[in-house]
Parts: C-alpha cells; structure tokens; sequence
C-alpha cells in the first residue's frame, strides 16, 4: 500500500481517513487503513481541514445543526463572530483532498486502485496542491441546493442531509468532484483548473445537479 497523496509506503500506518471530516457528521465514508499515511492524515487535519471547520460560517452551520465534532463537543458561534468563509485556496485544497480520496472510494473494489491512483500522473497537480499546496488556486464552482435544514423522505423515513458525494465523469473523459455540504454544492475538476467542461454539462442537463441524475444501468 502506498498513499495516495505523498506515494509514499503506507503499509505500517494506523489511521483511518475520513473522506469527509467527522466534524461534519461523517461516520460512514473512510478509506482503509494506508490509503493515506499517518502523516498526510495529520497534516491534513491541522493545516486543511482545520481552518474550514474553524471559519465562522462553518461554526454557525455546525452550530445550527448541533454537529459535534470527534471529542463530542457542539461549536461555539456568536453573533458577532460573522459569517466569513474560509479563504478560497483553502477551501479549493479542502476540496482537492476530499476529490481524490472520492475517487479512491469510488475504485476501492479495483484490485489495483491504489497503484491506478498513486501511479497515475494526471492526477498529480491535484494530490500536489491538496498535500503540499503548490501551484496557482484550484478553481471551483458553488451554488446552493436545499437549506441546510431541509428535511427529506424515503419511504416512512424523514432525514437531514449534511453531506454527500459523487464523482462526474463528462463525455470529453473528464472527471469531477460533485459535493454538498449543508446543502451547498461544490464542483471541483479532478484532472485541471478549469471548469468549461462542467459547465458544458449543466447546459447540456438544464442546471440539474449532478448529485441527483439519474446512474446509468
């Protein structure tokens, strides 16, 4: 086994990685155990997903929704804090982390994912920027979907969505990550910093989200 983020042998490491930070109410979706090295899952929980969680806008909606996060402990929001949301390149890195480990989810049941993805030079730039923050911002796009307290149903069953996850693959092969968080849709290309494809498919699927087409058979 070898990271996905720094290739790096990961097969003595012990940490799980949540794909979304448990912080937001993720106790599902993790990669197993080496997928990504203890170290690259420290430094991403300090320097990556820190500063989202802790930006006021994310403390309010935390707050709001009575989200705990890992220690059990409900964040404090005041008024006067704001509502200012974390800096655009962190927020973009934020989202390249989360893409690329979607991407290891999605081909987990691949026997050679993990080389696929580790060995694979397109995906380079991305796991660069996400891990060592090199390179120009990563572009993304934002909309809102729902409110964040927006109930749904399925059946007999009534539920809040704080997350959820896809990866979009467009017919010119390109691939993106399709996420909302609180009801928040963010879209992120996976292979390059420009999004004309994406909007190329929303023209296409009249502005639907991806994260609710139709799969194909």
């Amino acid at each position: 086994m070898r990271c996905i983020f720094c290739k790096q042998d990961s097969s003595t490491s012990t940490s799980v990685e949540h794909i979304i930070p448990e912080s937001l109410g993720n106790t599902e979706h993790m990669l197993p155990v080496g997928a990504v090295c203890d170290a690259c899952n420290n430094y991403f929980a300090r320097k990556v997903e820190r500063p989202v969680l802790e930006s006021p806008v994310f403390r309010q909606l935390r707050a709001g929704m009575v989200v705990p996060n890992k220690k059990g402990r409900i964040p404090i929001w005041q008024a006067e804090d704001g509502t200012s949301r974390p800096e655009y390149r962190q927020m973009g890195r934020f989202l390249a982390k989360v893409g690329l480990e979607v991407l290891a989810f999605k081909t987990l049941a691949v026997p050679s994912w993990n080389d696929e993805l580790v060995d694979h030079p397109a995906l380079d730039e991305l796991r660069n920027f996400a891990r060592f923050n090199e390179g120009l911002d990563w572009p993304f796009t934002v909309r809102p979907l729902h409110p964040v307290n927006a109930v749904f149903l399925e059946g007999d069953e009534a539920f809040e969505l704080l997350h959820e996850f896809d990866i979009l693959l467009t017919r010119s092969s390109e691939a993106y990550l399709a996420t909302s968080i609180f009801g928040v849709e963010m879209v992120i290309n996976l292979g390059g910093r420009e999004n004309d494809g994406f909007r190329c498919w929303l023209e296409e699927n009249q502005w639907a989200s991806p994260l609710y087409m139709p799969k194909s058979p």
